[in-house]
Parts: C-alpha cells; structure tokens; sequence
C-alpha cells in the first residue's frame, strides 16, 4: 500500500489491469487528454460564477410572481421551523448537540445501509453497469464489512461526539451560538454554502497532502486505504488522528461565518451524503463523475481534492486524466470492432 505508480503497465492495488499512457503522449492519447484536462474544471467555474451572480444579484432581478412565490414559501418554511424548535423545547443544547448528531447519523445510515444492501446482495442487477471498479465487492466480505462499520461507530461516539459537546460549550463561553429563530435569507444561506464549500475543500487538499507525507501516512492515513475499492461506509472508516484532521476543514467554515443553525444543520447533512456518495464506489447517473476518489484510491497519489482546481494546479490529476484518457480510447476502440 505504498502508493507507488507502476510504470507503463500492471496491476492496481484493487486488481485491476491498467496500463498507464506515457508521458509524451502521440495523437489521439494526447487530443482526448487534452480535452480531459479542461473539461471539468471549466464548467465548475462557470457553474460557481453563474451561482454566485445569481445569488448576489437575484433580489434585484426576479419577476413579481417569482418573489411572491419566495415570500409565501418563507412563511411556510418559518411555520416548520419553529415547530422543530418547539419539538426540541428551544433548547440549544438540544438543537445544537442533539440536533446535529440526528442530522448526521440518519442521513449517513440511512444512505449507508442502501448501499451495503446493494452490495452485499449484488441487488438490483442494474447497478452492476455503474461500478467504477467492476469485479470488485461483488459481494462485499461480510466480516470486513463487520469491522469497517464497528471502526465506522467508534470514530462517530468517541471522536465526533466530544468534538460537538467542546464546540458547544466553547460557543457558550464565547457567546458564539448560532441564530435558532427565523430562517436566514435564501441570499444568506447559499453564501454561507459557497464559503463553507471553498473553505473545506481548500483545507482538505491540504491536509489529505499532508496525510500521504512517508511520516505520517502509515500512523494517520494507512488504515483508510485498506480500501482501494471503496465503499460507502469507508468515509468514515480511519484513524480517530485522520477523522479529526479531516473533521477541521468542514468546521472551519462555519465558525468563520457563524451561520443559523438551520444552515449549520444542512452541511452536516451535504457533508455526510457527499462523503458517502464519493466512497460508494459507483458512478450515479445524473451525479459529476466520482471517478477522480475512486482513482485515488486506487493509486494512493493523486487527487487529493473533491474539486478539481487544486488538484489541476498542483499538477496532482495527470495521471489520472492519462487513465481518462486510456479508458475513453480502449472505449472507441471496442466500438469499432463491434461495427
């Protein structure tokens, strides 16, 4: 598991056959390569600059009817939140701790458990077609799927627990606690989103960088990658040092903008289905590719990051552009033979 890149040709770590393309790649590697490389980092930025246009500068823009539809929804929305906020007494201890452990745990067994289902049944057939790495856990290994879930419930009780009850009680002390009455704007919301967003994924490029240093991956990062075919549930399978450090970036966010509760409640809930969507291990339909994770377990040495800008500023996503590359060639080429 040590990472290392095989050379023109061999065997990830999953088992795979793969054969790398060279450096000085000749047409048409080096054409469906280059398409590669600026594909996807141009439309997110486009879709981010889109988002963030629209954001600042909707209130001004929008039609009658729609803002009218935006008020009568706001009504609505404030109405269910001050019953959850009578369901839980208007205690923020309740809201704040309680609160966020409910919209952590359901949303990521509830998802979880139907993708452990899908792969230790092989069931329904059809997913099959969607598996990054086909042949793998097909079914997964009951007992390895046993001491990943107890790993899983060890770093979520003696770990997330104790960092949520300091957070509180350091908001306490600092005077610090999120708003828990009306709902913020929609303009509020979606900016907060966007910073929590950058700020995670810029951190946590950083820090995964750091966790594949020779000095720390085998006391901190290792165990993660016991898994070159990920599943679901291993978003959450590390060292209790690794989820720590990952929990840093996703928190660092939140206490910079001190967001309303509500919106503090949603990211644990993206956090959590976003880090078991991108472990599962297929490519969902309608979803952005999940390939660069998956590749990155596979290898142990490139694509740090969810986004791609820092992984394409780094330089730390050719290879897997190459392997893109290779697959989409092989791909055409299997085409015409069937013709």
């Amino acid at each position: 598991m040590s990472g290392k890149s095989v050379g023109s040709g061999g065997v990830l770590r999953s088992g795979v056959k793969f054969n790398f393309i060279p450096e000085t790649l000749e047409s048409p590697y080096k054409d469906v390569l280059k398409g590669r490389r600026w594909q996807r980092p141009s439309f997110v930025f486009l879709s981010a600059s889109v988002l963030l246009f629209v954001t600042v500068f909707y209130g001004q823009s929008l039609t009658t009817p729609l803002k009218q539809f935006r008020n009568a929804s706001s009504v609505v929305l404030d109405s269910q939140w001050k019953k959850v906020l009578t369901f839980f007494g208007n205690d923020d201890f309740y809201l704040y701790v309680v609160g966020v452990v409910l919209v952590s745990q359901i949303p990521f067994w509830s998802v979880g458990c139907m993708f452990m289902f899908v792969d230790y049944y092989n069931w329904p057939r059809w997913t099959r077609k969607y598996k990054l790495q086909p042949g793998t856990h097909e079914p997964v290994d009951l007992n390895r799927l046993k001491e990943t879930i107890r790993v899983v419930l060890i770093n979520q009780w003696s770990v997330t627990i104790p960092l949520l009850l300091s957070s509180y009680f350091m908001k306490k002390f600092t005077n610090t606690m999120p708003i828990i009455d009306d709902l913020p704007s929609l303009q509020r919301f979606i900016v907060d989103f966007i910073i929590f967003i950058i700020v995670d994924e810029i951190g946590l490029y950083y820090v995964h960088r750091l966790m594949h240093h020779p000095k720390l991956y085998a006391r901190v990062h290792k165990k993660h990658h016991e898994w070159p075919a990920p599943i679901a549930i291993t978003f959450l399978y590390s060292t209790k040092i690794e989820n720590i450090l990952n929990s840093i970036p996703a928190v660092l966010g939140t206490v910079m903008t001190n967001p309303h509760l509500f919106t503090f409640w949603a990211w644990y809930v993206f956090v959590h289905v976003r880090g078991l969507i991108i472990h599962s291990g297929y490519h969902i339909p309608g979803l952005a590719t999940l390939e660069e994770h998956n590749y990155h377990h596979m290898m142990s040495n490139a694509c740090y990051g969810r986004l791609p800008f820092l992984d394409w500023l780094h330089g730390t996503d050719k290879g897997f552009h190459a392997y893109l590359a290779r697959k989409e060639l092989e791909k055409q080429q299997q085409q015409q033979k069937s013709e």
